[in-house]
């Protein structure tokens, strides 16, 4: 088995741990850091927000937590397997992430309306980033 450098893998995981911790403490600004709106008293399923629509008002989803324990669940896997030295198993973590923020980019994108629609190209530039990471390490496997 090739032995990789663990830095990545920390890093990144690092990095989701971040991102979750950063939900947990401040929900409501989470949306801006991914790009959706703020939840209004009534949503509707059907229909993005319309470009009047303000994310300052409205309030936090308890969705977001969930959010939150979902990066750090991400980043703790990551690392715990580094530390385990599974590779295998740290290039499968990363390939679903990269699906994940691939996906998470497609929900900003038709749910975060005009004004905050950009912000998906950031969860796709790093779900890319991921895919490289993943492509590079089966290549590099024996």
């Amino acid at each position: 088995m090739a032995k990789f450098s663990s830095l990545p893998a920390y890093i990144l995981g690092t990095a989701c741990l971040g991102r979750g911790l950063m939900a947990l403490v401040s929900p409501r600004e989470e949306y801006g850091h991914v790009g959706l709106p703020l939840e209004s008293q009534v949503t509707t399923v059907s229909a993005p927000p319309s470009d009047d629509s303000s994310s300052i008002d409205g309030s936090a989803s308890p969705l977001m937590y969930f959010k939150g324990i979902r990066e750090i669940s991400y980043g703790m896997t990551l690392v715990a397997l580094q530390f385990q030295e599974n590779e295998d198993a740290v290039t499968t973590v990363a390939a679903i992430l990269s699906v994940v923020r691939l996906g998470d980019g497609l929900v900003v994108w038709l749910r975060g309306g005009d004004k905050l629609r950009r912000k998906a190209m950031g969860h796709w530039i790093t779900g890319i980033g991921f895919l490289g990471w993943v492509t590079r390490r089966w290549i590099l496997r024996p």
